[in-house]
């Protein structure tokens, strides 16, 4: 049967009881709060700090493939730039460029100092020893394995380390400083600086692979663009010692400068080196002519050309000029078809433009190939070969190749099939020379020979002094805009340390009451029973820190038995104030959903706290299941109602006086095989007519009805039934199921005793009526230990 009982207040967490659980337990979260910021205090103290260093470059041109020194490589405007800021970002994070940095520092060997906690490392001045190596012997050399140096005197010390095998080789030697040793192959001597850091702390050194400290470098090394539209970049660096990362940051700014000016001297000294190649072929065949020139004009002296000689050579010198600048065009596509020929050429490529190439597809095609292959270069000292990028760029770079080779194709043919109609014209030029005399035929053929070497030669020689004029005017695209310097502390952050600890101290605290609330199946508060329950409150019995559980042996101005009062004037209600004599005693039964909710120990203080004022009462074990104790009332006979109810003994047999007057007990008597029949049977019938005729009220403590049914049969005859909820104990579906029993007409005239109550964890100020702080109940002048006042 589903229930129709819906109370307002059903949320699924109860706000309002966790805030008061919580502000029960303030004393967690103190506890929470201390430990988490000492250990924030320790995590402060003893965390080495982290430092950011930052400095910042400009560049003005594009370092990468700005300057062919001929300046030609991308048209007439020298340095114009190919590459943006993210491959100058690369650029400055390859471990090539870090190893050179390093290479110029003394960076090769670091020192520490360990104190009591924390091991930090001495740079420069700080470091109390210096030790130089023989790096020659790189096979030897310990990388990576710290020595500590203990100090014997001012003059010697000795050396140990935790690696076992060089341990073995330094044991039970010592050492001279500014002494030079070898130890299995490795070459040092350590120089003693000042001797006061090995008072109380122990001095280690430990030496660096350059190769493994520039990977370290370089992947520490964050590069980002400075901001805006500016060609600038912001340089930074982490570590815990700063003035050794100044250093670092300031000497690679320098690195970075001078290697963009070596890359435009490298391409100005590849330029001058290919015309200097073009001159020496070009220079042989000059002097040769030369000289031929000259033998003629000494054997021939008065001689001189005629006008139509004249003619024929001032046509022949044109043509030849025109020649000649046609074969410097087939020279410089020979030297490009023989460069694509190469599968990974080491030099760089020489632009058309540099030989007065004007071709505009071509100078794309060889400006993009110049691009790709500094590219591929940059991505490939700073990534893997199989890296994605490196691939596409590899793709790319062959398809490039492709497209100049099928240009240079036709533009060779294009060259040669203009070098075809050249000769043609300078072969009809000839014929008309053919009726010239013979001397001035030979005089006008070596100066046609003349002529277009030196035509030749004169136009290398002007491109050599552009190329000249260009290096030695060069200077680096990198401007550094700011030294480097310290920019923040990154570790220990203490407010943000302290922030994050509190948070942590209070929300752990209250994350545990929250799940514990959360989690929570059992009765809790008086709200907690009226959200399952419309049964009324009968009363509430505070918790009984007293090791006797009867009335008979407390105060009278206890607590408990004004709560037992409470609950005896609310029963009277229920079932009647004037109507004890006219239909005979009042029956009460005390029943629960599970055994330990306080059935036994709440009917015999209620039988008791009737029985004083007069009335007779008689307390009735009717769970015969599990026998009861009633020695503390004076009674220890065994016999009782299961033997009544069986027909062995009378009903005067198995009621007996208690040491409180007007209060009888019925005890369970013996345990039978068949309760449940015994209590369905005639003679209970018979039993609670005769008990109603002779007692005011009859308590009866019955079985558990979440349980067993017997508790049920027993409510139907009764006059008021007491349902027994203990405080953290009883489990709220249990609740529900009473609901359910109330609704379908199985139980009625019942109400809720909430037991073993703790009025500090309710939701409200219980404990006013109830004496708690105010002295009016004697365990209220009970004087509290000291913690327990704290706690309130």
């Amino acid at each position: 049967m589903e229930s129709t009982f819906n109370p307002e207040e059903n949320s699924f967490i109860d706000f309002k009881a966790l805030l008061n659980s919580a502000i029960s337990k303030w004393y967690l979260f103190v506890l929470g709060a201390v430990l988490a910021l000492l250990a924030a205090y320790l995590v402060n103290r003893y965390t080495v700090p982290e430092y950011e260093v930052t400095s910042s470059v400009m560049i003005s041109g594009d370092a990468g493939q700005n300057a062919n020194a001929a300046a030609l490589l991308y048209g007439t405007e020298l340095y114009k730039g190919t590459q943006g800021l993210t491959n100058e970002s690369i650029l400055l994070k390859t471990k090539l460029l870090a190893k050179e940095t390093l290479e110029k520092l003394d960076f090769r060997v670091s020192y520490y100092i360990q104190g009591n906690v924390l091991l930090l490392e001495a740079y420069k001045s700080e470091a109390p020893i210096h030790v130089t190596f023989d790096s020659t012997t790189a096979a030897a050399i310990p990388y990576g394995v710290p020595f500590k140096v203990s100090l014997e005197d001012e003059n010697s010390y000795t050396l140990s380390t935790e690696n076992q095998r060089w341990n073995s080789k330094l044991a039970d030697q010592s050492f001279k400083f500014g002494q030079s040793y070898l130890v299995d192959g490795f070459a040092f001597t350590i120089d003693l600086l000042r001797p006061e850091p090995f008072a109380g702390n122990e001095v280690l050194f430990q030496v660096n692979d350059l190769d493994d400290l520039a990977k370290r470098y370089a992947s520490n090394l964050s590069v980002a663009p400075y901001g805006s539209d500016a060609s600038a970049l912001v340089l930074t660096v982490s570590g815990t010692t700063p003035k050794k990362d100044i250093d670092y940051l300031n000497a690679h700014m320098e690195t970075y400068r001078q290697n963009n000016l070596d890359i435009k001297n490298a391409k100005a000294t590849g330029t001058l080196s290919f015309i200097d190649q073009q001159l020496q072929q070009i220079s042989d065949s000059l002097y040769f002519i030369e000289t031929r020139l000259e033998e003629f004009k000494k054997r021939n002296a008065a001689m001189d050309l005629s006008a139509a000689g004249a003619k024929v050579a001032g046509e022949l010198q044109t043509l030849e000029q025109q020649k000649a600048e046609l074969l410097m065009n087939s020279r410089y596509y020979d030297y490009l078809s023989s460069y694509l020929s190469k599968e990974n050429p080491n030099e760089q490529i020489q632009a058309p433009a540099t030989l007065g190439i004007g071709d505009p597809v071509l100078n794309a095609l060889v400006s993009q190939l110049v691009t790709l292959q500094t590219e591929l270069s940059v991505a490939s000292s700073n990534q893997g070969q199989q890296n994605p990028t490196i691939m596409l760029k590899k793709q790319q770079l062959n398809e490039v190749r492709a497209s100049l080779l099928e240009n240079l194709k036709s533009l060779e043919d294009a060259n040669q099939i203009a070098l075809n109609n050249l000769n043609k014209r300078i072969q009809a030029a000839a014929a008309e020379m053919q009726k010239l005399p013979s001397s001035e035929r030979q005089l006008i053929n070596i100066q046609r020979l003349y002529s277009l070497s030196e035509n030749l030669y004169v136009f290398l020689m002007e491109k050599r002094a552009e190329a000249g004029i260009s290096k030695a005017a060069n200077t680096s695209d990198v401007t550094i805009l700011k030294e480097a310097s310290i920019n923040k502390q990154t570790a220990p952050l203490p407010l943000r340390n302290y922030g994050i600890a509190l948070a942590i101290g209070l929300g752990l605290p209250f994350a545990f009451i929250f799940i514990k609330e959360l989690m929570n199946n059992k009765i809790h508060t008086v709200e907690d029973i009226a959200k399952f329950t419309e049964l009324p409150l009968l009363g509430l019995v505070g918790h009984n820190k007293k090791d006797d559980n009867l009335l008979a042996n407390l105060s009278p101005k206890s607590a408990l038995a004004e709560a037992f009062r409470t609950v005896r004037s609310n029963l009277r209600y229920m079932t009647g104030v004037n109507d004890t004599g006219a239909n005979g005693g009042k029956i009460i039964v005390i029943t629960s959903s599970i055994s330990g909710e306080g059935k036994t120990f709440s009917a015999k203080n209620l039988a008791y706290i009737i029985s004083i004022s007069g009335e007779r009462t008689l307390l009735v074990n009717a769970d015969m299941r599990k026998p009861n104790n009633n020695t503390d009332l004076g009674v220890s006979k065994s016999s009782g109602l299961s033997n009544f109810l069986a027909g062995h003994v009378s009903l005067e047999e198995v009621i007996y006086p208690t040491i409180q007057e007007n209060l009888h007990v019925l005890p369970s008597g013996d345990i039978p095989p068949n309760p449940s029949e015994l209590l369905l049977s005639g003679r209970m019938n018979e039993l609670v007519g005769e008990l109603k005729s002779k007692y005011d009220y009859i308590i009866m403590d019955t079985p558990p009805v979440g349980i067993l049914s017997d508790g049920l049969e027993l409510m139907q005859i009764s006059d008021a039934n007491v349902f027994m909820v203990r405080q953290d104990y009883t489990i709220r579906d249990f609740m529900k199921n009473l609901q359910l029993q109330v609704e379908s007409g199985k139980i009625r005239n019942t109400a809720v005793l909430f037991n073993d109550v703790d009025y500090k964890k309710l939701n409200y100020g219980y404990g006013y009526g109830y004496g708690y702080g105010y002295g009016y109940y004697a365990e209220d002048n009970e004087t509290k230990s000291w913690w327990k006042r704290i706690r309130g």
